[in-house]
């Protein structure tokens, strides 16, 4: 199974959409919040991103799922950190879904037999899925 760590300007927003997405869980995989910043404040740090990282880290690797603008460019700069200290970075992806969405749509595939390949595949959908069926 692939471990995630979720990544929002707010830790509140990621811990509720980590809680949302619990409900769809059938397997023990790591589920880590990334989020927010030293004291409290909205925004991302890529310091706090990369040891979220390193505990979701699992054989299959570690899926992220990010809000926007420096969530995005933070948790790079946090692959970058990893890369630096020698860390392979080749299963480390940031999901390019949205946040709600694609972490639940991902919990519900992660399973034994999935990688971090497959998972994406599944949520590659996500990208045309429409809400309204009218």
């Amino acid at each position: 199974m692939v471990g995630f760590v979720v990544v929002s300007h707010s830790k509140e927003l990621a811990e509720a959409a980590i809680h949302l997405a619990n409900e769809m869980k059938r397997y023990d995989f790591p589920l880590i919040n990334g989020s927010g910043t030293d004291g409290d404040f909205l925004g991302s740090n890529p310091l706090t991103i990369k040891e979220a990282i390193l505990k979701a880290k699992t054989d299959k690797g570690v899926l992220i799922f990010v809000d926007i603008g420096s969530s995005v460019l933070n948790t790079q700069v946090a692959i970058d950190f990893l890369k630096d200290e020698g860390i392979s970075t080749e299963s480390i992806k940031i999901a390019d879904v949205p946040l709600v969405e694609g972490l639940i749509a991902g919990v519900a595939v992660n399973d034994e037999k999935a990688d971090i390949e497959s998972v994406l595949e599944e949520l590659n959908e996500l990208k045309t899925f429409s809400k309204l069926t009218y």
